[in-house]
């Protein structure tokens, strides 16, 4: 049986690699999960820090860059975007099948310091709620 290929993407790639991370914590030997960014990809202390809470490093992976080969290759594109201020990208009709969209706050548009900390832990559980449905929604099948 062939590996399985998700695919998480956000914005700027910080919400992409913590869904990354919850992943990889599900230690499945016949899935491969990647993240990235329909943007340029940003780093934040934040990440690492929510993820320590957790006892989880911060993949050290690259954030990958949508292409339509990716994209394609791809058993499962999940679409990280935070609907208050950013549009999510459109796939083309042969991909939709494969797409699902997590609207998903940005923290990074909190006003001060101690708001968006607290984002970032809020955002962190959230996205391991989701990834651990994962499991049981499309893995598992």
């Amino acid at each position: 049986m062939p590996k399985k290929l998700i695919y998480f993407l956000s914005q700027s790639h910080i919400r992409s690699l913590i869904a990354e991370a919850w992943a990889k914590k599900l230690k499945l030997p016949d899935v491969t999960f990647i993240s990235g960014s329909w943007l340029k990809a940003r780093k934040t202390h934040f990440v690492s820090e929510a993820l320590q809470e957790f006892a989880i490093d911060t993949p050290s992976s690259l954030s990958y860059v949508p292409s339509q080969k990716l994209l394609a290759k791809a058993d499962l594109i999940i679409t990280i975007y935070d609907s208050t201020y950013e549009i999510a990208p459109h796939y083309p009709e042969a991909l939709q099948k494969k797409v699902v969209y997590w609207d998903i706050k940005d923290p990074e548009h909190a006003k001060s310091t101690h708001s968006k900390w607290a984002i970032y832990q809020e955002i962190c559980e959230q996205i391991a709620v989701l990834v651990k449905s994962l499991k049981k929604q499309f893995i598992e099948v």
